[in-house]
């Protein structure tokens, strides 16, 4: 296949070769705006373009860092800070085995910032739970050919990497457990709108009949209409709230804590290992300027 170049790059960006040459070289002395420069390094990611240049960054000039920010929740509930721990430390050893360094932050609804993007020459980054408009955000922090992966969020540019765990399968099994069709959803409210969309969907329950938490009180009112009927519950954080008064649920695990619920409860637990996959991506784009991986959706599997 022929490679692409800067002519290719330019042609679809609508701009000249110059603008994209001072972008793909980082040219500080040129004023170009943060959408063109976005435009371009988009276009020349789905490209595949490869310069001799980009090829020696990616062999000598690596930091070994890598960029964890984890976007707290927008509305946030008792169990928010505490749902993401198990896949920091996951995802914290994994990258260690892989011989780089972790750099964790969190970002906040407020005036969130940068810096660490911005003033770091980061090797990859990960985002967990971050939405649609963040994201459009801090994506212009990206350098070229930066490898970046998103938790739990269905971000529709497909030059990323998407990791959410197999709902799909999670809600097959799930009615399987139950020994029939469950009469309500109870799920935990992810930052990104679309992804929870795509749950109540894959749930196959209807909308009436799905709550995303808010409130214990909202949450009350709800499962009242619901008494001792069989449904799903999304979180175990939030599962042990329903078990208050509903013992014929089963839990999908999406913390990966499944030991804080009772025995008695029915649940769905994905594998952490699977993290694996995902760094050892990530690992073999940082080092092969050439490699290009068309799994854009990495499902958590339902673990045994």
């Amino acid at each position: 296949m022929k490679k692409a170049t800067i002519k290719d790059i330019a042609k679809a960006a609508e701009v000249s070769i110059a603008t994209v040459s001072y972008i793909l070289n980082d040219v500080k002395t040129q004023s170009i705006s943060d959408e063109t420069r976005v435009k371009v390094l988009k276009i020349a990611q789905q490209l595949h373009y490869v310069t001799n240049r980009s090829a020696r960054s990616l062999k000598l000039q690596k930091t070994g860092l890598i960029g964890i920010l984890l976007f707290k929740d927008l509305e946030p509930h008792p169990w928010s800070d505490m749902k993401y721990v198990k896949t920091l430390y996951r995802l914290e050893k994994l990258c260690g085995e892989l011989g780089y360094h972790v750099i964790f932050m969190q970002i906040d609804e407020g005036a969130p910032s940068y810096d660490m993007i911005r003033e770091r020459n980061l090797d990859g980054v990960i985002l967990m739970n971050v939405d649609q408009q963040r994201f459009s955000t801090i994506s212009r922090y990206f350098g070229f050919g930066i490898p970046v992966f998103v938790i739990d969020s269905h971000i529709e540019d497909t030059l990323f990497h998407k990791v959410i765990p197999d709902f799909e399968g999670s809600f097959r099994l799930a009615h399987t457990l139950l020994g029939e069709a469950p009469e309500f959803l109870v799920m935990d409210a992810y930052n990104d709108t679309d992804l929870v969309g795509i749950v109540k969907r894959l749930s196959g329950v209807d909308e009436d009949r799905i709550h995303v938490y808010e409130s214990r009180q909202g949450l009350s009112a709800f499962l009242s209409k619901f008494p001792d009927r069989p449904g799903i519950v999304v979180n175990e954080f939030l599962a042990n709230e329903v078990l208050r008064t509903h013992d014929r649920i089963v839990a999908l695990c999406t913390s990966h804590c499944p030991e804080m619920l009772p025995e008695r409860a029915a649940k769905i637990s994905y594998e952490l290992n699977d993290y694996k996959h995902v760094t050892d991506m990530m690992d073999r784009n940082i080092h092969d300027a050439d490699y290009s991986n068309p799994e854009k959706f990495i499902y958590l599997s339902v673990s045994s």
